[in-house]
């Protein structure tokens, strides 16, 4: 769940409101809050009601969580304060109550000395030293917390996607168009044998020479219709269209020798089919 920057900042004004208002009314001391006991309260605050609704619902439970995110966050702080000061005062202790021989009588010893009995040992635990937090550190706190969310720009994760799969996406994609022009062309492409076998007794072609007629022909068609439609006139393109007309027993591909010219040659079409194409003209 993201909490805007809108509700963090509303958040964080009705905690300090809060402090504020228990303070003036003498329910905490300004100069040592007591920071679970304030959170306690605040939360108290949240308590649903029973005819509560979904919206109010996700409202509290968003302030909940804001609420013990600063909870979390101060008394942090404050633990972390106070261990390094215990640590300090713990050091400066020992020091103290180690007693060390005076140079002049001191001597390297056979065997190494028994520090404990040198230390003075309390018959207790020394008892727990706490830092006081004034109402203003808890204030101050609260806003370092509410500019450091209000800083953390929300930035959706990033979908992390393999080159491969980038690279297999694209060729399918590719393909898939490909395939769709590709039936488009040699429809075309028959209908354009089909007209030059009907105007000319040339029924075979070679391959470049059957590429220069296409090309100007659907140059012309482009230019009559004032459209910047992409010609599809490359070698590739051509010759898978051949070949799936090939496959459908509408055009002859033959070759006299590997690597050398292909011819194509029209086979000869129906009565209807020459009757459909007349009609067109």
């Amino acid at each position: 769940m993201t909490v805007g920057v809108p509700q963090v900042s509303e958040t964080v004004s009705e905690g300090i409101a809060l402090l504020t208002n228990l303070a003036e009314k003498g329910e905490i001391n300004p100069w040592d809050v007591q920071v679970i006991d304030v959170i306690d309260r605040y939360l108290s605050k949240l308590t649903p009601e029973s005819n509560i609704s979904a919206n109010d619902d996700f409202t509290n439970l968003s302030q909940s969580g804001q609420a013990f995110l600063y909870a979390s966050i101060l008394v942090w702080l404050k633990a972390d304060h106070l261990a390094n000061s215990e640590s300090s005062e713990t050091n400066s202790e020992i020091s103290e109550e180690v007693q060390i021989p005076e140079a002049e009588t001191f001597e390297t010893p056979k065997i190494p000395l028994k520090l404990e009995q040198q230390l003075r040992r309390r018959a207790v635990a020394p008892s727990q030293r706490k830092r006081r937090v004034t109402l203003q550190e808890l204030i101050d706190q609260l806003q370092l917390i509410k500019s450091t969310i209000e800083d953390r720009k929300v930035r959706p994760r990033p979908r992390k996607t393999s080159s491969k799969a980038r690279e297999q996406a694209a060729r399918e994609i590719a393909e898939l168009a490909h395939q769709e022009n590709l039936v488009d062309t040699a429809s075309d492409l028959e209908k354009f044998l089909l007209e030059r076998s009907l105007q000319s007794s040339e029924g075979c072609f070679e391959f470049d020479r059957l590429l220069e007629l296409w090309s100007s022909v659907l140059q012309s068609k482009a230019e009559n219709e004032h459209t910047n439609v992409q010609i599809n006139s490359d070698r590739v393109g051509v010759f898978w269209a051949l070949l799936l007309l090939s496959a459908q027993s509408k055009v002859e591909l033959s070759q006299e020798e590997f690597y050398q010219d292909i011819t194509i040659r029209t086979i000869s079409s129906t009565s209807e089919e020459r009757s459909v194409l007349e009609n067109n003209f």
